[in-house]
């Protein structure tokens, strides 16, 4: 009688292992089953800049201390004493192309590249400020975007005559289905690009290029 009574007690302790067993393992898969369904959906979409839509205005404040320059004169190099020099100057600048590059509906990338001989004071190198025979384009790159409240600031890099530095841009940014449109502004020093040859940063207080954009952009079919 007590060996039929081992036997059962063993039987089911056998059963109970079994059945917790089993269900260890449904819970498994059902976990495995939930991240299959929850991967996330990546959605890329390319927009191209619309240029007779888009427009860029730019001022230019200049501040420098009276020099002394050599010029040729009469077939000699003499020196000149220049005086000191404040002005305020504007116009506009074309744009060429561009595209911006979303996902999720997250900007992630936005490009726009200015022709440089829109520049009035735009000519050949050392009658001018741009060189835009050998360089006739630059390039801004706006690539990380943040929300600060209702408006937006960016950074990102503006290349000119192949020297590229960062730029601090702000933003403002309108959404359709089809379009982004950004408008904003940054500013450039002059002396941070190979841009004046016969100047020195002593002598300068301050040569700012400030840019005002509006880009459009609309979704490439």
């Amino acid at each position: 009688m007590k060996k039929n009574t081992l036997f059962f007690t063993g039987l089911i302790f056998t059963v109970t292992l079994t059945v917790i067993a089993c269900n260890g393992t449904d819970e498994k898969t059902t976990e495995t089953d939930n991240n299959e369904i929850t991967e996330e959906v990546i959605i890329n979409n390319n927009y191209r800049l619309v240029t007779d839509k888009s427009k860029a205005d730019w001022e230019r404040s200049l501040d420098q201390k009276a020099t002394k320059q050599k010029v040729k004169l009469f077939g000699q190099m003499v020196d000149v004493e220049l005086g000191e020099v404040k002005l305020t100057t504007n116009g506009t600048v074309e744009l060429k192309d561009g595209e911006l590059i979303t996902t999720n509906d997250n900007i992630t990338k936005a490009t726009a590249i200015f022709d440089m001989a829109s520049f009035k004071f735009s000519q050949n190198k050392g009658d001018g400020l741009f060189d835009v025979k050998n360089y006739p384009n630059s390039t801004l790159e706006i690539t990380e975007i943040k929300k600060d409240s209702s408006e937006y600031s960016a950074t990102g890099a503006l290349t000119i005559q192949q020297t590229t530095k960062p730029v601090n841009i702000s933003l403002n940014i309108t959404k359709s289905e089809n379009s982004h449109i950004l408008v904003g502004s940054f500013s450039v020093n002059t002396l941070d690009f190979p841009l004046r040859d016969n100047v020195k940063a002593k002598d300068v207080n301050k040569d700012e290029i400030k840019i005002m954009f509006e880009l459009n952009y609309f979704l490439s079919k």
